[in-house]
């Protein structure tokens, strides 16, 4: 793109930060000048990245705090210091605070939280003084499952008026994810209405499939834009996998919304397929929490839990498989939680030309996608998996054809040039749409 682009400042919940899992956002800045891109966050840590050099962070520990002192809460970081001595105890602090909180998801928690950033006292002087001197063309504005991270861009938004892009990545808005469970609708029914002042008013709308343009733009009056992480294909070519023996399978992520229970299906159904001779195993890479029992089962019939891995070894690991797992809970609490999300971890199966083992409801979106693009061997029932485990075992060719067909998918639908040209666009459409 050929113009200069606009300045952006980002309202985002995470550091920026090359260490971290969440890369969504960095993956997408990658293609900016960093010079031209500022962020505001919510977390204790501190940035390290190469998009981004200017930064204001609203701690949440310091939120928590400042209900009871009132004292103000915010202040610009340098991207790349070094923590100091209270910034690891606080980054310590909230990492535990959340792996107790994921552990035993509580709703009434997640109310008390959204009144706490309701109380704190984060609307200061050095936030709007960052702002002024950033002074931005645009702002971007993912939205997000949790409503004080609406208010924060509602405060920005309507005291410093510019165009805004939004990134709707999730189902943030329907009740369809929130079970039988009374808080969570009573959380679902305040979250909706900062989505919707969030929504209605953008420039830009930027969502992860194409099941969610539909309902996005039918419900917001949007004009809707697919949007997700690009894979450069200009130097990638297929290579055929070697496979191993045993079959060697590995699952990366997080094991939040019910995944860890379909792993635990699959280590029983290896159980069986491994009754005679250890024909397949499984790898599992998570810094999810889990209780004893999950653990127990986990570590058995041929699988292993390896705990938490660095981002920079993710790539190879998942080179060095031969079929790798996407999973998304079958449980009814936890079914829909995923209906509209696009995880990215299947554009990286996709640039690593892996055979992908899905285990999804056929409604979701990121099933949709894998049946649309048969780019994978999908699970919509708990009881077809050793069927189809055992398929894949006993038909080794049926793994290297899937293989190439996920990198063939990730060529056609997710190329780099194709990603960078509708992301800058969006920015520059936004701001010659200066009419606020």
């Amino acid at each position: 793109m050929s113009e200069k682009l606009p300045k952006v400042l980002s309202i985002s919940l995470s550091t920026w930060r090359k260490d971290s899992g969440i890369h969504t956002q960095t993956d997408l800045f990658k293609y900016y000048d960093p010079e031209r891109v500022a962020q505001i966050y919510t977390k204790s840590d501190l940035p390290d990245t190469p998009v981004c050099n200017n930064f204001f962070r609203i701690s949440e520990n310091e939120v928590i705090k400042s209900v009871l002192t009132r004292k103000r809460v915010g202040c610009r970081v340098i991207n790349g210091a070094k923590s100091d001595e209270a910034t690891r105890q606080a980054v310590k602090e909230e990492k535990e605070l959340y792996k107790k909180a994921h552990k035993k998801k509580s709703w009434l928690l997640t109310l008390a939280r959204e009144v706490v950033w309701f109380l704190g006292n984060w609307k200061t002087k050095a936030l709007d003084d960052f702002i002024r001197e950033e002074n931005p063309d645009v702002y971007f504005i993912p939205i997000y499952p949790v409503i004080y991270m609406g208010w924060i861009q509602l405060y920005v938004l309507k005291k410093f008026p510019k165009p805004y892009v939004c990134y709707l990545a999730d189902d943030n808005y329907s009740y369809k994810p929130c079970g039988r469970n009374l808080f969570s609708y009573l959380h679902r029914f305040f979250l909706r209405k900062v989505v919707r002042k969030l929504a209605i008013h953008c420039s830009e709308m930027f969502v992860i499939t194409n099941t969610q343009v539909e309902e996005t733009d039918r419900l917001f009056g949007t004009n809707s834009v697919v949007l997700t992480k690009g894979i450069d294909f200009e130097e990638r070519e297929y290579i055929e996998p070697l496979l191993s023996t045993p079959i060697r399978m590995v699952y990366t992520g997080n094991l939040l919304i019910g995944r860890a229970d379909s792993l635990v299906e699959i280590s029983k159904a290896m159980a069986q397929i491994n009754k005679e001779t250890e024909k397949v195993n499984l790898d599992i890479y998570s810094a999810t929490v889990l209780d004893d029992n999950i653990m127990a089962i986990l570590n058995a019939n041929g699988c292993h839990f390896k705990g938490c891995v660095p981002k920079n070894e993710v790539d190879s690991i998942q080179q060095a498989a031969d079929i790798v797992i996407f999973v998304e809970s079958l449980e009814k609490k936890h079914r829909y939680d995923a209906r509209l999300s696009f995880s990215t971890k299947l554009t990286d199966y996709f640039k690593n030309g892996k055979c992908i083992f899905a285990i999804g409801d056929k409604s979701i979106a990121p099933i949709i996608y894998l049946y649309e693009n048969d780019c994978a061997i999908i699970v919509n029932e708990y009881s077809e998996i050793e069927g189809k485990l055992s398929e894949l075992v006993e038909c080794p060719g049926k793994i290297k054809e899937y293989s190439k067909k996920a990198f063939e998918t990730g060529k056609k639908n997710h190329n780099s040039v194709n990603v960078k040209e509708v992301f800058l666009s969006a920015f520059v459409r936004a701001a010659r749409n200066d009419g606020v």
